[in-house]
C-alpha cells in the first residue's frame, strides 16, 4: 500500500506533467493535445483530492 506522501508525489507529478504537456502543445498550435494535457492535469487534481486530502479526513479503520 502506498503511503500518503507517495500518493501526493504521484498526484503532483500528474498535475505538473499535464501542465507541461498543455503548455508545449499550445505553443506548437496543437489544441487537441493541449486540451488532453489539461484533462490529465485535472485528473491529477482529482487524484490528489480523493487519495490525499479526503484520506486524511477519514476516520481510522
Amino acid at each position: 500500500m502506498a503511503s500518503t506522501r507517495q500518493k501526493a508525489a504521484i498526484g503532483i507529478a500528474m498535475v505538473l506533467l499535464g501542465l507541461v504537456q498543455a503548455w508545449s502543445f499550445r505553443a506548437t498550435g496543437d489544441q487537441i493535445s493541449a486540451a488532453l494535457g489539461l484533462l490529465y492535469a485535472a485528473i491529477g487534481v482529482g487524484f490528489l483530492w480523493t487519495e490525499v486530502y479526503t484520506h486524511d479526513r477519514r476516520p481510522e479503520e
